[in-house]
């Protein structure tokens, strides 16, 4: 299987994986959302990753950092909070593409997705700065 073949097939397992993980990690603003509320926001983070798979551009992901940062920050959550979840999902990421992708495929599949992944963490820190001095 390939990186792109497991987030078209088995997007449910990344997202309960995820989404299980963020609940157990106790966030404080993230508390107040229901686990099928992460699970829909993680979804949409899916989305713009595979996305950039797909295209291999961050021009999905970038966009999406941007409002999800508005939002966030507009909530009054910590950029550590955010960076958290990021990580959280990011570990599902890995555990699933060490699980389900073809072993001579992994390391390139893990390489891609910490570079998306970084791009987000980078967006998302980018807009918390101009926010806070907004």
């Amino acid at each position: 299987m390939t990186l792109l073949e497991l987030l078209y097939n088995k997007p449910d397992q990344i997202l309960l994986e995820a989404t299980n993980s963020l609940v157990r990690a106790h966030l404080p603003h993230y508390e107040k959302f229901k686990a099928s509320d992460i699970n829909e926001r993680f979804k949409k983070l899916l989305h713009s990753i595979t996305k950039c798979v797909e295209k291999n551009s961050c021009n999905e992901l970038t966009s999406y950092m941007d409002k999800l940062s508005d939002e966030r920050f507009s909530m009054g959550f910590e950029p550590t909070e955010v960076q958290v979840a990021l990580n959280i999902f990011e570990e599902a990421l890995w555990k699933n593409i060490d699980e389900k992708v073809d072993e001579d495929k992994q390391v390139a599949a893990m390489k891609l997705i910490t570079n998306i992944v970084g791009k987000a963490k980078q967006e998302m820190l980018g807009e918390y700065a101009i926010l806070e001095k907004s």
